[in-house]
């Protein structure tokens, strides 16, 4: 049985084969960033260089309990698949932005908005209201023109929602954990006591457990989408995809708002428990509409998936039918991993995985150079692997 073809799927001839790399050296855009991003990279060595001096054990610590939290992120990515939306170095770059290029704009861009709010309204005002206002105005603006800018570095790469949204994601992630490590830091040299560990356990629970999932990554992820239907929709007018990706930078920019704002502060006393409940009162909306905007992202990734693999891959022995519906379909493609390492062990969950990320890199360089001896490697591969994979469950009784 052969798969139905994607709706709207173009004729053979017509479907658009290239794909620009990350590196577009004869672009503005490609510099313009580069060199925002080893600005920050020097504002932001240079804003550590004083708590390296004074708090070592808590700087050496804080790099690598957010360095961690970053893999666990990227680990969580990974068994998604969704690094395979683009090169490494399109994670990098958008990382480095985010804990880079848009921490150095922020951090005096909020000072700068607090210190005018004290001489318009009052100080008081500023010490309840200041995160709220300042924030939100520039973190997320700063945010999303980092996506914007590698759009325009490579703008070919971006064919899908969740080609932006992980894009997104990785900006929030690296403006989050800048900012994590910005605080604990800071935490520690104003710490009552002379210890320079419990204010990295302390930040790590309240900054990266309690409110790590609905946290910059998430706002960014909210902003990206109005991005990529921005893109995705050339057919709707210009005022249209204006609306939308307005909307949706509005969304991600009350959002995180609503977080930095003293309501419901009152309600709750200062202990870990009513914390968390709060954070989680303020927070989950933000995680719910990130999650709706990824579910819709990943559902029409899956079409694009099935209409790659059916133009480009049409052999039933590289992707079988039960796999070519799971293409679109993250979770599934985990959940049947986990099924085949329960039922046949953690071989044949490993060469699950390895089968799967094959037939992706294959759909994706298919999708870029065409079918040939450059994607012969893959070919090979997935052939390998079922030739391991299929003796493995057929001697399961």
């Amino acid at each position: 049985m052969s798969p139905p073809a994607f709706e709207g799927q173009q004729d053979r001839g017509d479907w658009p084969i290239g794909t620009d790399s990350f590196f577009q050296p004869q672009r503005a855009a490609f510099w313009l960033l580069a060199a925002l991003i080893v600005n920050g990279l020097l504002y932001t060595i240079n804003m550590f260089s004083m708590g390296f001096r004074v708090v070592p054990v808590t700087a050496l610590l804080g790099i690598l309990v957010w360095g961690i939290y970053t893999l666990l992120f990227l680990l969580v990515f990974r068994m998604l698949d969704l690094l395979e939306q683009h090169p490494p170095e399109a994670f990098v770059l958008a990382f480095a932005w985010g804990g880079f290029g848009a921490v150095y704009f922020a951090a005096p861009a909020n000072i700068a908005i607090q210190s005018l709010c004290a001489k318009l309204v009052s100080p008081d005002f500023v010490a309840l209201w200041g995160p709220a206002i300042a924030g939100p105005i520039t973190e997320e603006f700063l945010k999303i023109a980092g996506v914007i800018l590698l759009v325009l570095v490579a703008r070919n790469q971006f064919q899908t929602y969740l080609s932006v949204l992980i894009v997104g994601a990785m900006a929030g992630l690296g403006f989050q954990v800048v900012e994590n490590l910005s605080y604990t830091v800071n935490a520690s040299m104003h710490f009552p006591l002379e210890n320079q560990v419990s204010p990295v356990l302390i930040n790590l629970l309240t900054r990266g457990l309690l409110s790590g999932l609905w946290s910059h990554a998430a706002y960014t992820t909210i902003a990206s989408f109005g991005v990529a239907w921005f893109l995705l929709h050339p057919e709707r007018s210009l005022a249209a995809r204006i609306a939308c990706a307005v909307l949706c930078f509005a969304l991600a920019w009350a959002m995180h708002f609503i977080w930095n704002s003293p309501w419901l502060e009152d309600l709750f006393d200062g202990g870990y428990g009513d914390m968390a409940v709060m954070l989680a009162v303020k927070g989950i909306p933000a995680l719910v509409a990130a999650g709706l905007f990824w579910r819709v992202a990943a559902r029409e990734n899956g079409a694009y998936l099935h209409a790659l693999a059916a133009y480009f891959v049409p052999e039933r022995e590289l992707i079988r039918d039960d796999e070519w519906i799971r293409l679109g379909a993250p979770l599934q493609r985990y959940k049947i991993r986990r099924q085949m390492g329960w039922t046949f062990g953690l071989r044949a969950r490993r060469l699950k995985t390895q089968l799967q990320r094959e037939q992706l890199r294959l759909i994706r360089k298919a999708m870029t150079y065409g079918r040939g001896a450059q994607t012969l490697r893959h070919e090979v591969a997935i052939r390998r692997v079922r030739a391991e994979l299929d003796p493995l469950i057929a001697a399961q009784p």
